[in-house]
């Protein structure tokens, strides 16, 4: 391949490559408010904004992370994202997880395929979880549960939960390629590559008395 036509193959690849960020960013963009529950205010979290504590109580039922009680507002907070936060972290959250697609989109397509065939049925599923300032977003995850799992049930409380998950699904668990699709959350400003800290989401844990 001579000079000229590396040159040629550069500015190609240049210009798709910009023209697939620039409609994956206006796609994200419309996605975003979707995912931040933007259209539909009853979704929204009530402790959005606030400063909260997490009370702990046995007497109610355990959550997803094994914990039992619930949170409380004690205040509203007053965290404010930094100049690092706002723009050189978002900066690097964008970029890498824009590569993160392009690179892994050939793998991406493939499991979406193998879990269709395996078990028919939408390839993502979404669960809400709260992110910065207490703000619900969906998260996504390639689904590794079969379409036949009872919907109002958190997995967690299932009896027997294994026997609702796919061949597919079990091999995406014990790999981790079910989390694939959270790329997708990090480049529209859902998550971020770097976690939230403590500091950021204003959160306490007391024990009830």
């Amino acid at each position: 391949m001579n000079k000229k036509k590396i040159e040629k193959f550069i500015k190609v690849s240049a210009g798709v490559l910009g023209t697939a960020f620039v409609v994956t960013s206006i796609v994200g963009k419309k996605k975003s408010a979707e995912s931040k529950f933007e259209n539909e205010p009853d979704q929204k979290n009530s402790l959005e904004g606030k400063k909260v504590i997490f009370v702990e109580n046995e007497d109610e039922p355990e959550n997803a992370d094994g914990a039992r009680g619930h949170l409380e507002a004690v205040g509203n907070s007053d965290y404010r994202m930094g100049f690092y936060e706002k723009y050189i972290k978002r900066g690097i959250d964008i970029v890498l997880s824009f590569g993160g697609l392009v690179v892994l989109s050939p793998l991406l397509l493939g499991i979406s395929l193998a879990i269709k065939i395996d078990d028919p049925g939408p390839v993502l599923f979404t669960q809400k979880r709260m992110g910065q300032n207490k703000k619900y977003f969906k998260l996504h995850k390639f689904r590794s549960m079969k379409m036949s799992t009872p919907h109002d049930v958190p997995t967690h409380m299932l009896d027997n939960p294994d026997q609702y998950i796919t061949k597919v699904g079990k091999f995406l668990r014990a790999h981790s390629l079910d989390e694939l699709p959270q790329i997708w959350d990090i480049f529209i400003g859902d998550s971020g590559i770097i976690g939230t800290t403590k500091k950021n989401l204003d959160f306490a844990r007391v024990s009830l008395a």
